[in-house]
């Protein structure tokens, strides 16, 4: 069953959005179909499951004159109504991009064994949260283990553990299957929100269920978050689709060795997305002592596509580019079993002793921080009832405040987030702080910041500093900035998360000089054009303008996106922009390189000393062992195209010691969407496995900036920091060029993959 928006809401949200004047221009929405063949399909109860994002026409002049029935495809489409529509309609596309929709899938395991399992999925082609659905890999590991040889020798009557768990479908598939207990981990509190509802669902929580099922958190870096101090091991480890970037190899192993049982079986299924990571994952298992009898089997999990749709797992893969498409092109699926001798230990860093020391260690540290008595961790949630410890998805009896925080369904959230929409679009015009005196407002907080360093009270209530810096003339002239300036820049790019570095308005704005934005804008374009017609076009098939595709050179990481990063090939042998393909590509490739470059020295004097200062290049997070050296990982543009539809929020990364700076090759106005950021949340735990009613709550009223910016001015931000780039509702392209820079031994290893699209 899928919550989508009535045909009568979304004729009443364009009737309150789009000027009365100008309604007639607007085709009214009169279906929910979509292009894509997959995007209407039974679901295992025989309901119909239509696409997750409304699809639209446009209102043609040889429409029916007094009834329109046509509809946008897109947010590009809405450049054929009215101009003063382009606006409002990219704003009324955003709050539709926002909504959740709440999924009822199944897994059905034969002989009328049937797993419910609820999922999330947002108006996107790629979801926010990955952990949120049912993938493809695990549909097939949940067949593999139903056979009744595998069932019945390593699932019933063990004790299983789930690592990734996101819904929990391979968890409660080992409950049917005749398990004595299960539980599912993982790190992320929305997926075990949906574990612990999936629990329920499946009867879990009745008292009479035959299998223990518990949820809590684990995360497989923070060794204090193990469980295995707490029980023998566990007979079955299972995870599925569990291997996404580079970090997980040795973590996943090392979570693994921590808790399986003497005489334990351990089962990871893996859809291959990236070259050399299954082989270091192997390595890492066999390093973690996991090696004596395993078995790495590339024929075990297939996708049936003979059956066509009719397969679940098929008709899942069909649903995502980088799901099935992905996995086909760089190997398809894997099977990873390991068994263990009855004499089996952990590694010494990884025993019972090792890890209660971590928890000992970790509740010393978070005594000594606690200053406002913050939210723990989730607690072990057993199948006897749900507890005030569980994730907030327990019941339907919940009051409606925690409901709201469970699944977000479409209708129950419309009013809400319309009127966030219409309070947004109200204050569109209004006038930010930067009227202060800029030469005040720099002194003000280059004091505040030299003498909050031990202040505390940013926590509960923080100043925020200005988001704004305005460099002097004399500073732009001679490539420095003055010590206020810069103390300035670091109170906002520490505090807020991102800091506006512009020129004297009488100079236009620009510290970089204009010559220099001109030159990298033309050679973007140009070599974004050679990788879109010749690269992914014509080399490899796709839409540029729909599909999602990621490669080495150019990512595209939204169905109808219609945003692209071009980056330089950093991870490849060679010099900077040793480009690849046709000669007019490598042609374009070099010079958009040596443009890039040539703003990473332009810009270098003003980046460079505020990153020092900042401390946030430091090995030490305190700043204890010097300011630390930055270093260039990365130079490339964003071009968003006209009808480009704006982003969800996200965060680049987690990583502390990443900075990206960048620099318009355009003005950017509302028009053509500024990058909204969530001030201050850098400094959110993003892996926190569970917040609290206040962290949420602190969240949720984070206040959203989106500066305006000035062609040639900077605008540095820290890669944690929650942002959205805006859509652009012009009728040109908005290229941003980027420097990203990073603390040494630190890099941005999942927004690029390997793979060419020369290749």
């Amino acid at each position: 069953m899928l919550t989508i928006l009535p045909r009568h809401d979304l004729k009443a949200l364009v009737q309150s959005v789009v000027p009365s004047s100008l309604q007639k221009s607007v085709a009214v929405p009169v279906s929910t179909r979509s292009a894509h063949p997959s995007a209407t399909r039974p679901d295992g109860d025989g309901d119909r499951i239509a696409s997750s994002r409304p699809s639209f026409t446009p209102h043609h002049a040889n429409a029916h004159p007094t009834r329109p029935t046509l509809l946008l495809n897109s947010a590009s489409d809405a450049f054929q109504l009215h101009p003063d529509v382009r606006f409002v309609w990219a704003n009324t596309l955003l709050l539709l991009r926002r909504m959740v929709l709440a999924v009822t899938t199944s897994v059905d395991l034969g002989d009328g064994v049937v797993v419910k399992l609820r999922e999330e999925r947002d108006n996107e082609s790629v979801p926010l949260r990955t952990g949120c659905r049912v993938w493809s890999c695990a549909r097939l590991l949940s067949s593999w283990l139903a056979s009744p040889a595998i069932a019945s020798t390593f699932v019933r009557d063990r004790d299983v553990l789930e690592l990734g768990a996101g819904v929990g479908a391979v968890g409660l598939t080992c409950a049917a299957l005749g398990a004595s207990s299960v539980t599912m981990t993982d790190r992320d509190p929305a997926t075990l929100s949906l574990s612990h509802a999936n629990a329920q669902i499946n009867g879990h929580y009745s008292g009479v269920s035959p299998c223990d099922v518990s949820v809590i958190a684990l995360d497989w870096d923070d060794v204090s978050s193990y469980l295995s101090d707490e029980t023998n091991g566990y007979g079955l480890i299972v995870a599925a689709d569990a291997l996404y970037l580079p970090e997980h190899c040795a973590s996943l192993p090392r979570a693994v060795a921590a808790h399986v049982a003497p005489g334990g079986v351990v089962v990871i299924a893996c859809g291959l997305r990236r070259a050399g990571l299954l082989e270091e994952l192997v390595a890492q298992l066999r390093e973690c002592g996991l090696g004596d009898d395993l078995d790495v089997d590339g024929n075990a999990l297939a996708l049936r596509r003979d059956e066509g749709d009719d397969d679940a797992a098929v008709a899942t893969a069909s649903e995502h580019a980088h799901d099935g498409e992905q996995i086909a092109a760089a190997g398809g699926y894997v099977l990873i079993t390991a068994r263990v001798g009855e004499d089996w230990t952990p590694p010494s860093a990884l025993s019972r002793e090792a890890v209660r020391e971590a928890k000992r260690a970790k509740e010393e540290e978070e005594e000594e921080e606690s200053l406002d008595g913050g939210g723990g961790a989730v607690k072990k949630v057993r199948s006897a009832a749900p507890t005030a410890a569980a994730p907030a998805a327990a019941s339907d009896d919940d009051d409606d405040d925690d409901d709201a925080d469970i699944l977000s369904e479409v209708n129950s959230d419309a009013n809400s987030a319309m009127g966030d929409f219409l309070d947004e679009f109200a204050e569109l015009d209004a006038n930010d702080d930067d009227d202060d005196d800029d030469d005040a407002r720099r002194r003000r907080f280059a004091a505040n910041a030299a003498s909050s360093d031990d202040d505390d009270d940013h926590h509960d209530a923080p100043e925020w500093p200005p988001y704004r810096v305005v460099v002097a003339a004399s500073e732009t002239a001679t490539s420095s900035l003055d010590p206020a300036t810069i103390a300035a820049c670091v109170a906002s790019l520490t505090i807020n998360g991102f800091v506006v570095v512009e020129g004297n308005s009488d100079g236009g704005g620009g510290i970089v000089p204009d010559e220099l934005a001109a030159r990298a804008k033309d050679a973007s374009a140009t070599y974004l054009h050679e990788l879109l017609a010749n690269g992914v076009r014509d080399r490899r098939g796709l839409d540029p303008c729909a599909d999602i595709f990621r490669y080495a050179e150019v990512c595209s990481r939204a169905r109808g996106g219609r945003r692209y990063d071009v980056t330089a090939e950093r991870r490849r042998a060679g010099a900077a922009g040793e480009g690849r393909g046709p000669a007019s590509a490598a042609a374009a490739a070099a010079a958009a390189a040596a443009a890039w470059d040539a703003l990473r020295v332009a810009t270098d004097p003003f980046v460079t000393p505020i990153l020092a200062a900042s401390g946030l290049m430091s090995p030490d997070p305190d700043g204890g062992d010097g300011a630390g050296r930055s270093v260039v990982t990365a130079v490339g543009c964003v071009t968003s195209r006209p009808g480009a539809p704006a982003q969800r929020f996200h965060a680049d990364g987690v990583k502390r010691g990443i900075v990206n700076v960048f620099v318009p090759l355009v003005h950017v106005t509302k028009l053509n969407g500024p990058t909204a950021f969530k001030r201050g949340s850098h400094a959110w735990d993003h892996d926190a496995a569970y917040l609290d009613a206040r962290q949420r709550k602190l969240r949720e009223d984070a206040e959203e900036i989106a500066p305006e910016l000035a062609r040639g001015s900077l605008l540095m931000y820290d890669y944690a920091v929650v942002h959205a780039g805006g859509g652009n509702g012009g009728d040109a392209d908005r290229p941003l060029a980027y420097v990203m820079h990073s603390r040494a031994g630190v890099e941005d290893t999942w927004n690029f993959p390997d793979e060419s699209v020369w290749d």
